[in-house]
């Protein structure tokens, strides 16, 4: 009787808050590719991530530090059907620049002093991972406005095919540490009373 009034309780929570829904399919994204990154690092096809890192504009739902492929930031979507290809490739083009600025920001060209580079010294690749049904119909290759689209079952491989730019093992960790380093302060900031 209990468990019957929770479901009918969290059914009704999300028929109320027509968003819940999507948050909910959102989470789920992000913790499939997230279970795809562990396996892609035991694969070692990657030194590490970073998940849900924060900005002041959006956020970047995995930045991942590749061993051949510079950084890839990855936006998770559990979709259903797609019919929103254009407005995911501008979401995913956007959460490039963010890391691209993220980065630039970390990582210090050769100039003396407190410069910083004008050009970003790792590439980043932006992609959109795509869980749920949707994933069926993806093909390999497929591209809107030059962002790949890939089924979540299929990012391991696709992380398996980069032949880029070769990341080296102490770079890697620096970037991963500052970036949890960022992310910890972001969250500070947005917690500490106004």
């Amino acid at each position: 009787m209990t468990a019957a009034y929770l479901h009918l309780l969290h059914t009704a929570f999300m028929a109320h808050d027509s968003e819940a829904i999507w948050h909910v399919r959102g989470a789920w994204g992000e913790d499939n590719t997230r279970d795809e990154l562990r396996r892609a690092k035991r694969k070692k096809l990657v030194w590490g991530w970073i998940d849900s890192l924060g900005l002041q504009v959006g956020d970047i739902d995995h930045l991942v530090v590749t061993r051949r492929g510079g950084l890839v930031a990855v936006d998770s979507k559990w979709r259903s059907r797609i019919d929103d290809k254009a407005d995911m490739a501008r979401a995913a083009q956007k959460v490039r620049l963010r890391a691209e600025a993220l980065t630039r920001d970390f990582l210090k060209g050769d100039s003396r002093g407190s410069r910083r580079a004008k050009v970003n010294p790792l590439s980043v690749t932006s992609v959109v991972v795509l869980w749920g049904p949707a994933q069926r119909g993806v093909p390999r290759g497929a591209n809107v406005d030059g962002i790949e689209f890939i089924a979540g079952r299929d990012f391991v491989a696709w992380l398996q095919r980069l032949d880029g730019e070769q990341v080296d093992k102490a770079a890697a960790d620096d970037i991963v540490r500052k970036l949890e380093e960022r992310r910890a302060s972001v969250q500070a900031s947005r917690a500490a009373p106004a």
